[in-house]
């Protein structure tokens, strides 16, 4: 860790000892909810109050409203975009482009320090270093999951604070409970023909003769080859992205419980805007993780037809591929798993959903980020149409006036396109 990073630290820790009610302002995603839910529980343990709220959308005009009125705050998962705007008693965890640094304030981003916001670290990351709770540390690792930074193993600070922990990191099938139950809701990865589809399940579990009673976690070494060897060949045959097969044995993490099963029930309530049982969860609440099962179970099956719905609706043009959705907090999800494992990873890849305003997801295969850079790019086609956008390279978005989507999509076309050739 460097110098800066830690003398920044301690200057957050001295404002959380000396402030005795927080205003905590979060985006809703898992990271958003798992590093708001950190702090939030160190500050339960000093005896401290706080308010808690959660952004879709980083509203700036309304942030900045909120805490013009509040002498203490945190902002996690988000603040990159307007942090030269900000004054006094306020902390900033976050991990999007840095625009600028603002010392009247404590901002820590990990761009501000030579590292990458995409993979070494996450705001979980940085709420973790902060409160230093040991018993948050399958939190901090549902934020890194949760955005994808586990991918290729972990580096930066994500490393740094990890090889602390002193636990080993598994590799196994990315599945969970029933066999039977774990493919048929499996949108991570998404296996077409299965995922959602009961009788294609059972005529594959009974062609390699596993009972679709079992646990996956009973299975022996036999029956798990057979079974990611099955797997693998669905998504060979399915897939246009060419490492999509290696994604059915992925890293876990067994703490007190399974990080990446952790994050996908945390995922499901933030999407599903129930981000406060995930926080009830965090804080210690039970009850919390029985509510959040079965939000993972209807939320996943939502997820799972409106795939198959995109596959038949898909829209292309040279650089983009695009879609719509009919609920908004299906963007991110439907954008991410048609990245990851269905579409042409030679492409971008955009959901749209339209309500008063349209508001895309945009999301880049790990070989097309390493030219284009999509948060620059929707920030910069969406204020020609007068909205606003950014995010990582990525994983990023846009929030756009209804009737502009169109020459938007043309426009996030022609820039891709430009960046590709030059």
């Amino acid at each position: 860790m460097s110098s800066t990073i830690s003398e920044r630290i301690k200057r957050a820790k001295q404002i959380l000892e000396e402030g005795d009610e927080f205003r905590i302002l979060t985006h809703y995603d898992v990271d958003g909810v798992c590093s708001a839910g950190i702090i939030a529980h160190y500050l339960l343990k000093k005896g401290k109050r706080f308010h808690i709220s959660f952004f879709r959308n980083v509203d700036t005009d309304k942030i900045l409203e909120i805490l013009d009125s509040e002498d203490y705050a945190i902002i996690t998962d988000m603040g990159a975009s307007f942090v030269t705007k900000l004054k006094g008693k306020k902390i900033v965890l976050d991990h999007h482009k840095a625009e600028g640094d603002n010392e009247e304030i404590v901002y820590i981003n990990p761009h501000l320090f030579g590292l990458d916001g995409s993979h070494d670290a996450c705001a979980s990351t940085l709420a973790y270093m902060l409160t230093e709770d040991k018993a948050m540390a399958k939190f901090f690792l549902a934020g890194v999951f949760g955005d994808k930074q586990h991918l290729g193993g972990f580096t930066g600070l994500n490393k740094e604070v990890f090889e602390k922990l002193g636990v080993k990191p598994l590799r196994d099938l990315a599945l969970y409970g029933n066999v039977l139950n774990a493919i048929l809701y499996s949108t991570d990865p998404f296996f077409p023909g299965l995922s959602g589809r009961r009788e294609g399940v059972e005529k594959l579990l009974k062609d390699i003769g596993i009972s679709t009673t079992k646990e996956i976690k009973d299975l022996n070494e036999s029956e798990k080859t057979k079974l990611a060897s099955m797997l693998s060949l669905n998504l060979i045959k399915h897939s246009k992205v060419p490492m999509a097969p290696k994604l059915v044995i992925d890293l876990d993490i067994h703490l007190d419980e399974t990080v990446r099963y952790l994050a996908e029930l945390i995922d499901s309530a933030a999407r599903t805007d129930n981000q406060g049982t995930a926080l009830s969860y965090i804080l210690g609440s039970k009850e919390a993780k029985d509510r959040m099962e079965l939000l993972r179970r209807e939320y996943k099956s939502e997820v799972i037809e409106s795939v198959y719905d995109m596959l038949e609706n898909l829209f292309e043009m040279s650089h983009i591929q695009y879609f719509f959705v009919k609920n908004s907090y299906l963007t991110g999800s439907i954008s991410t798993i048609a990245s990851l494992y269905l579409l042409n990873p030679h492409k971008a890849t955009l959901a749209l959903y339209v309500d008063e305003m349209v508001h895309i997801s945009a999301r880049g295969s790990a070989e097309l980020v390493k030219k284009v850079h999509l948060g620059d790019i929707m920030k910069k086609v969406s204020s020609k149409f007068g909205g606003h956008g950014g995010g990582h390279n990525i994983a990023a978005g846009a929030t756009i006036p209804k009737g502009s989507e169109e020459e938007f999509l043309k426009e996030v076309d022609k820039e891709i396109g430009k960046v590709l050739s030059s």
